[in-house]
């Protein structure tokens, strides 16, 4: 009759063990063993060469914010999309911030951070006055001017290459990014 006395205290053992679960499964961070299997439960696998259009991955991160970390996380993504804002960065290793959002801004943005080895040498980026041109300014070696061309502008549909980081305040944070040249962009999209 001894099985008797020790049923109470698996069951209590038992009811605790699933208390403390729940708690231990809250503590660990993206992308979980869990958000990687929501992501394949919830969205379509990113494919084998990591070319995503804007609004894939800005819907998933919509439609599933957890899953799409689980997706993303740890990759580096080719995204091509439109152009809806350029920002000269202050920050001393990131040259031009690029932000990737639909025109309707309906869903969110992916904001692709170029950090300083992704313009050429004795180069700097220059931005037109109402923030919707970025040129490349090339200088020689004793910072004379050499001559500008445009790089970048609002509205234009681009690849941009980086590593997912993190959702920042809704936003998409992609960094180390480079662009796609443009005869590769017409190859990923499909002779577009």
């Amino acid at each position: 009759h001894r099985s008797m006395f020790h049923t109470p205290q698996i069951l209590l053992l038992l009811a605790v063990a699933a208390m403390v679960s729940p708690l231990v499964a809250q503590d660990t961070f993206a992308p979980t063993k869990i958000a990687q299997m929501d992501a394949s439960a919830y969205l379509k696998p990113l494919p084998d060469n990591g070319v995503v259009p804007l609004n894939v991955i800005a819907g998933d991160f919509a439609t599933n914010a957890a899953a799409a970390t689980g997706k993303y996380g740890g990759q580096r993504i080719t995204v091509i999309g439109r152009i809806a804002a350029l920002k000269k960065s202050g920050s001393e290793n990131k040259v031009l911030v690029v932000t990737l959002q639909d025109a309707a801004a309906s869903l969110p943005a992916v904001k692709c951070d170029f950090l300083d080895g992704s313009i050429p040498f004795n180069s700097e980026i220059e931005m037109s006055d109402d923030n919707s041109q970025a040129s490349i300014l090339k200088r020689d070696r004793s910072g004379n001017i050499l001559g500008s061309e445009p790089y970048l502008s609002v509205d234009q549909r681009v690849g941009i290459k980086g590593d997912f980081k993190e959702l920042k305040v809704g936003d998409i944070v992609l960094t180390a990014c480079k662009l796609v040249p443009k005869e590769k962009l017409r190859e990923l999209s499909g002779g577009r």
